[in-house]
């Protein structure tokens, strides 16, 4: 797999004091204004190029043993707890060192559930897309993951992801649970008619809503399954 060079528009956040700064304080940026990346939506959420990359594997960004086993043509996901990788946003320093010696990243999953408010909602999906923009400026291949929760998220849900792209979504969750598998069909088509992906990758089960349409899927067991 082979990545794409992608630059960010650096900036500084500027203080009153800043100018008297040899060196910028811990935890001065939260928000990640130092970086960043081409728009080109109204919400400023960061445009991915298409991705190519069909990985072998995926492993797990907190799996320490797995990533430094990791062979070529695997894969980082981040279909996790969100605590578990926070810091690839928190600390986005930190977190390349994994995602870089794997050499290719799945965009962090940051949790999109229907009762947050749609700016939270909004929020999540900007984090994931930076992400990614931030792995690619720093040599990582990356495929973007796409989640939704209602249709008042599909405005912004698949925002930054370019037509034809490899795309990636997770079903943990979804099988069992009417309501969830409900929403996940309902925005699955939507995303297959805005996104039109050459390929879904899906992490656990391929349902019978990942036949919906002519796109080709591949399914990748989720840790719970490998067991």
């Amino acid at each position: 797999m082979t990545s794409t060079a992608f630059a960010p528009e650096w900036t500084l956040g500027a203080t009153r004091s800043s100018h008297r700064w040899a060196q910028m304080p811990g935890n001065w940026d939260r928000l990640n204004t130092r970086a960043l990346f081409p728009s080109g939506n109204r919400w400023g959420i960061p445009d991915l190029p298409p991705a190519s990359a069909e990985p072998a594997r995926l492993v797990p960004y907190n799996a320490r043993h797995a990533i430094a086993a990791a062979r070529p043509g695997d894969a980082v996901h981040f279909f996790l707890d969100d605590y578990r990788f926070e810091t690839v946003w928190s600390k986005p320093e930190r977190g390349l060192s994994r995602c870089c010696s794997v050499g290719a990243a799945l965009t962090p999953d940051f949790s999109l559930w229907s009762n947050m408010p749609l700016a939270m909602q909004l929020w999540q999906v900007y984090r994931s897309r930076w992400c990614g923009a931030w792995l690619l400026s720093h040599g990582v291949t990356v495929i973007p993951t796409v989640s939704w929760s209602t249709p008042e998220s599909y405005p912004f849900a698949f925002a930054g992801i370019a037509t034809g792209s490899i795309v990636a979504v997770s079903t943990v969750g979804v099988v069992r649970d009417r309501e969830a598998r409900a929403l996940f069909a309902a925005g699955y088509a939507a995303m297959l008619d805005r996104v039109r992906p050459a390929r879904v990758l899906v992490y656990g089960t391929a349902s019978a809503t990942c036949s919906v349409g002519d796109v080709p899927v591949r399914a990748y067991p989720s840790r719970w399954a490998a067991k």
